[in-house]
C-alpha cells in the first residue's frame, strides 16, 4: 500500500485560517457510537507541526486525549531500536547518514526537533525501550511500524522486558514473530481499505482474533472520520487527531504527564572531567591517533570522546586535523568542532566548503549549522550559489533556515524556482518558513500547485505550513493556488 504522507490540502488550510469554529452538528452523541468504541491513533508526519517520532509527539498525543500513536522503528548499526521513519537521519535531524550505518551514541547527539520549530530545539531521537516505558506509565498505546525486516526477535525481547504487550499493535514489516512469542503480537492489525469497510468485514476480522484497522490520511474530512467511528472500526489512524477527538467531543487538555524515567541513553548531557593537564594531554593524544586510524567506528567513538574534554586541550589538535589528507579524518574533526567549538574557529571551517570531498563539505555545512552564528550566512549563500552537489545544497538551505538570516530569502526563493531536485526544494521551503519574509509568499504558493507527484509532496506540505504561519496574509495566495490548478489540487486533497 503506497501512501503519500507528505501532503496537506490547500482547501484544508483555508478552512483552518477562515473557519476556526467547531461544527457542533458533527459531534457524535454517545448513544450513536458503536458498542465497540473505536481507538483513535495519531500520526504526526508534519500533520500537527510536531516533530515526528519524538517525545514531543508522544506528549502531544497525551494532550489530545487519543488512545495511541503510530511510531516508526529502525535499527542502528549497534543494534539499538530507535524511532525513525526514513532510512537516513537527514530529514529529521541536524545530522546525516543511514540509520543502519550509525551508532546510537552518535544519533542521540543530534537535534531532532529544530527542523520543525525552534520550540522543539534539542529534542533527541529516542530509544524504543524508553518510549515503551513512557507509554506504560502514561497509559498510551502504540502502533509499531517496522521500517526494516528481521526486527521481530529483538522487538519481542524489548516488549517483554517493558511488559507492554497489551498496549502494542504490530504493523509494517513486523509480521513473522516466532511461534513461542506469538502472544506478544496477538494484537495484530488487519488493514481494511475505505471502500471495503463494512460491518460484516469488521466482524470477520474480529472472529480471527485480530483488529480491523483503517487509515484516514491526507484529509480531515469529518464525515469520513464520523462514519468509521460509527462503524466501530477497532483502530483508526488519522493525520488530524484533533478533528477526530472533536467528533468524539473530547477536548485537548494540558495534563500531568508522568516522565519520571531515567532515560540515560536518550538524554545527552556531558560534564567536562577534572582539569588534570598531564592526564588530559595523554588522553587527547591517544584519541587523535585513533581518529586517524583505519577503524571507522573506533574513530567516530574517539571523536565523541573528545567532546567531554576541555576545549583548550582538544581544539588545537582538532584544527590541525582539518588539514589532514584523509577525508574521513577531516570529517571527524569538523564534526567534533561543530559540537564543541565556537564562532572564533569558523574561519577554519569555511575553507572546507571548497574541499574536493563531498562528505567533508557536507560535514562542514552541518558544523556551521550547529555553531549557529548568523555571520556565516553570507559565506553559505555564496557557497550555495556555486555548489554543484544537490545534497550539499540541501544542507546549506536548511542551515540558512536555522540561522534565520532574512538576507538569504532571495537566494533561497531563487533556488526554489530553479532547483530540479524536490528534496532540495523542500529544504528551501523549510528555510523560508523559518525566515518568515512576506516577499516569499508567492513563490511558496507556486509550490502548492506543482504537479510532480509524490516527489513534490514533502515540499508542498512544508509550503502549506509556511503559508499558514503568515495567517490572513496568505489567504489570497492560497485561494489563487486553488483556482489556478483547481483540478489537480482538489485531486490531491482527496
Amino acid at each position: 500500500m503506497k501512501r503519500n504522507i507528505f501532503h496537506i490540502p490547500c482547501a484544508t488550510l483555508l478552512l483552518l485560517l477562515m473557519l476556526p469554529h467547531i461544527f457542533a452538528e458533527d459531534i457524535i452523541p454517545s448513544s450513536k457510537v458503536s458498542p465497540k468504541q473505536s481507538e483513535i491513533f495519531a500520526r504526526f508526519v508534519l500533520s500537527e507541526e510536531i516533530p515526528e517520532n519524538t517525545f514531543a509527539a508522544l506528549k502531544r498525543a497525551l494532550e489530545l486525549g487519543v488512545d495511541g500513536i503510530e511510531v516508526d522503528i529502525r535499527q542502528t548499526k549497534d543494534n539499538k531500536l530507535i524511532l525513525m521513519r526514513d532510512e537516513t537521519i537527514d530529514r529529521t535531524t541536524d545530522g546525516k547518514g543511514r540509520v543502519d550505518e550509525l551508532l546510537y551514541a552518535e544519533i542521540k547527539l543530534y537535534d531532532a526537533g529544530s527542523w520543525c520549530s525552534d520550540k522543539f530545539k534539542n529534542e533527541r531521537v529516542p530509544l524504543l525501550s524508553d518510549v515503551l516505558k513512557f507509554c506504560k506509565i502514561n497509559n498510551l498505546k502504540l502502533i509499531l511500524n517496522g521500517r526494516q525486516t528481521c526486527l521481530e526477535k529483538q522487538l519481542v525481547d524489548v516488549i517483554r522486558e517493558c511488559e507492554m504487550a497489551s498496549q502494542v499493535y504490530s504493523w509494517g514489516t513486523l509480521r513473522n514473530p516466532d511461534v513461542e512469542d506469538a502472544e506478544l503480537f496477538s494484537k495484530e492489525l488487519v488493514y481494511v481499505p475505505a471502500e471495503e469497510l463494512k460491518e460484516e468485514k469488521i466482524n470477520q476480522i474480529r472472529e480471527e482474533k485480530k483488529y480491523a484497522f483503517s487509515i484516514i490520511s491526507e484529509t480531515d474530512d469529518r464525515k469520513t472520520i464520523k462514519n468509521q467511528i460509527k462503524l466501530g472500526v477497532d483502530v483508526i489512524l488519522v493525520d488530524y487527531p484533533r478533528v477526530a477527538m472533536d467528533i468524539l467531543n473530547i477536548k485537548s487538555n494540558k495534563i500531568n504527564i508522568r516522565n519520571t524515567l531515567n532515560l540515560t541513553e536518550t538524554d545527552n548531557y556531558h560534564e567536562e572531567i577534572d582539569d588534570n593537564s598531564t592526564f588530559i594531554n595523554e588522553k587527547v593524544k591517544t584519541l587523535i591517533e585513533t581518529i586517524r586510524g583505519d577503524d571507522v567506528d573506533k574513530a567516530r567513538t574517539s571523536a565523541m570522546a573528545m567532546m567531554v574534554l576541555p576545549a583548550k586541550y582538544t581544539m588545537p589538535p582538532l584544527l590541525k586535523l582539518l588539514n589532514d589528507r584523509n577525508p574521513r579524518v577531516k570529517q571527524n574533526a569538523v564534526w567534533v568542532i561543530g559540537f564543541c567549538g565556537d564562532e572564533n574557529i569558523e574561519d577554519y571551517i569555511y575553507k572546507l566548503l571548497k574541499d574536493k570531498n563531498v562528505d567533508v563539505r557536507r560535514e562542514a555545512v552541518l558544523a556551521l549549522r550547529r555553531l549557529g552564528n548568523k555571520n556565516s550566512a553570507s559565506i553559505l549563500v555564496d557557497a550555495l550559489n556555486k555548489e554543484t552537489d544537490p545534497w550539499i545544497r540541501y544542507d546549506i538551505a536548511r542551515t540558512l533556515g536555522t540561522l534565520g538570516d532574512r538576507n538569504s530569502a532571495f537566494t533561497l526563493a531563487n533556488l526554489l524556482s530553479k532547483e530540479k531536485y524536490w528534496f532540495v526544494k523542500s529544504a528551501c521551503v523549510e528555510a523560508l518558513r523559518n525566515i518568515k519574509n512576506e516577499n516569499i509568499i508567492e513563490p511558496l504558493a507556486k509550490i502548492l500547485i506543482a504537479d510532480a507527484g509524490e516527489d513534490a509532496s514533502l515540499a508542498r506540505t512544508m509550503a502549506a505550513w509556511a503559508l499558514a504561519s503568515f495567517g490572513e496574509k496568505s489567504i489570497h495566495s492560497l485561494t489563487k493556488a486553488l483556482s489556478d490548478n483547481e483540478e489537480s489540487t482538489r485531486r490531491r486533497a482527496g
